[in-house]
């Protein structure tokens, strides 16, 4: 990093003190109830009589200058308005805190005068060693530490996935859905706006070096300035972290509406779509275009480890899935195809080909009566020398979450009154295929026109352990994207 050091930014997403200043009382103090859980001391710095008496009602001790709160302050979140900045971060400089993260807007992406202040904040922070989040952003994120920068990001459990974001909705969004979808994780996280002091070079840096972290997303909406050498800079802080674990990169701002809105955003620089291209090919950046792509490229990156070649082992249960998957999947430059004669040969020992076909895709639904029927299918699979991936694609009208749970047979689900008996359980089968098998294995829940029963069909094997996606589209261009990373297509 250009201005500051690892350690520096070690203190604030490890605080113990926290404090806010300005927590709004116009939005129910946003900042300190987010921090309600943060294991730490939280203190409140306003001087506004009524909303000190409020705040002390909620058990949080509150301090008319940043200056006054006892001991070494970690981490400082500044919500007030843009024309008190400079004096709050010169009181934060005096405290000696240890970073500073601006959810304040109305900088760089507003007008000539909010520019200034932020090359201003910009100034004090490098002069002074002080980190300087932002402004316009929503700062830390550390799950370990209860240190949220959105509502309802999950708190308390630390995985392996490291998230860089300008846009504090969409590091907020990420956590959310790589929990709710993949029942991932993330070490630790950041929003940080506008990047005056601490640019996506530096973000990506600091947070691609934490050894707890295994895959990065990213949302940005700009590198900094061309001229500059800002590109290279961040090429070359890139190229140092995919050297040792993958990157995924969401960037905004691709078209002219798009740049504009970006600007006015974060106050983000233009990049052509040329200089976008050459730094993911030049770096090994796994570049998608939206939100749903980075979690699942993501969740993919972390649950699949290795994507051996294109050639698809597919189980459906009902015919015309079979046609479209296969068509998708060859969209993205996967193949689902013939299997060897051994193979062939095995599953015509068990598998009825009236009303359905073994010949890949599988045609399973009346070759699925049991769960062992089905673990023999993804077994030979498995072993199939013509097959890099195992994928089945549920139906929600086939198999629904009641019927994964059980030992009986497709057919027999339908029925209301047959209970599941005590054996093993479609479930069962599917989470030791993803955690045992020798190839990678993914679901697919192809809902059909039952949405509700397939979120919960979709959390069961989330639970389980099983990378699953809610559409053939989402699974294959997760897979592909993974697949084009480790260059094993062929």
């Amino acid at each position: 990093m250009r201005f500051f050091d690892g350690a520096s930014l070690d203190r604030a997403f490890d605080a113990r003190s926290v404090a806010i200043i300005g927590a709004k009382r116009a939005n129910g103090y946003f900042w300190l109830r987010m921090f309600s859980s943060f294991e730490g001391t939280l203190s409140s710095v306003h001087v506004n009589p009524t909303s000190i008496a409020e705040i002390e009602a909620m058990g949080i001790p509150n301090y008319r200058s940043i200056g006054d709160v006892p001991g070494p302050v970690d981490y400082v979140v500044v919500n007030t308005p843009r024309r008190n900045a400079i004096d709050a971060f010169a009181a934060c400089i005096d405290a000696r805190v240890g970073a500073v993260s601006f959810f304040t807007s109305g900088f760089a992406e507003t007008d000539d005068e909010g520019r200034e202040l932020q090359d201003t904040l910009a100034r004090m922070s490098m002069d002074s060693g002080v980190p300087l989040i932002g402004p316009n952003c929503t700062g830390i994120y550390n799950p370990a530490r209860h240190m949220s920068s959105m509502h309802d990001m999950p708190l308390g459990v630390a995985g392996s996935v490291g998230m860089v974001s300008q846009s504090g909705t969409h590091a907020g969004f990420f956590a959310k859905a790589l929990s709710s979808w993949h029942g991932l994780h993330e070490a630790r996280g950041i929003s940080f706006g506008n990047a005056a002091a601490l640019d996506a070079a530096d973000w990506i840096e600091y947070i691609g070096g934490d050894d707890r972290v295994r895959v990065v997303a990213a949302y940005l909406e700009g590198v900094g300035d061309r001229e500059r050498g800002d590109h290279h800079r961040f090429a070359d802080a890139l190229r140092r972290v995919t050297a040792k674990k993958p990157v995924v990169i969401w960037k905004g701002g691709n078209t002219v509406d798009g740049a504009r809105a970006a600007s006015n955003h974060t106050g983000a620089a233009p990049i052509s779509s040329e200089d976008w291209a050459w730094i993911l090919q030049s770096t090994g950046a796994i570049g998608v275009e939206s939100m749903e792509a980075l979690v699942d490229v993501t969740a993919s990156l972390e649950k699949l480890r290795t994507a051996p070649g294109p050639r698809v082992g597919l189980v459906i249960l009902t015919g015309g899935q079979g046609i479209a998957i296969a068509d998708t999947l060859g969209r993205h430059g996967l193949r689902v195809p013939p299997l060897t004669q051994s193979s062939l040969d095995e599953l015509a020992a068990f598998f009825d080909p009236i009303g359905g076909s073994f010949r890949n895709p599988l045609d399973a639904a009346y070759a699925t009566e049991t769960p062992a029927m089905l673990a023999r299918q993804l077994d030979i699979l498995d072993r199939d020398p013509n097959i890099d991936v195992v994928v089945m694609d549920l139906f929600g009208t086939i198999m629904s979450a009641r019927r994964i749970q059980s030992d009986f047979g497709v057919g027999l689900g339908h029925r209301a009154d047959v209970g599941g008996g005590g054996g093993e359980r479609f479930l069962d089968v599917l989470a030791a295929r993803a955690e045992r098998g020798t190839k990678p294995f993914f679901v697919i829940v192809t809902a059909a026109e039952k949405e509700r029963e397939a979120i919960e069909l979709r959390e069961l094997l989330r639970d389980a352990g099983v990378l699953t996606f809610p559409s053939a589209e989402r699974a294959a261009r997760a897979y592909a994207a993974v697949l084009a990373s480790k260059g094993a297509a062929r």
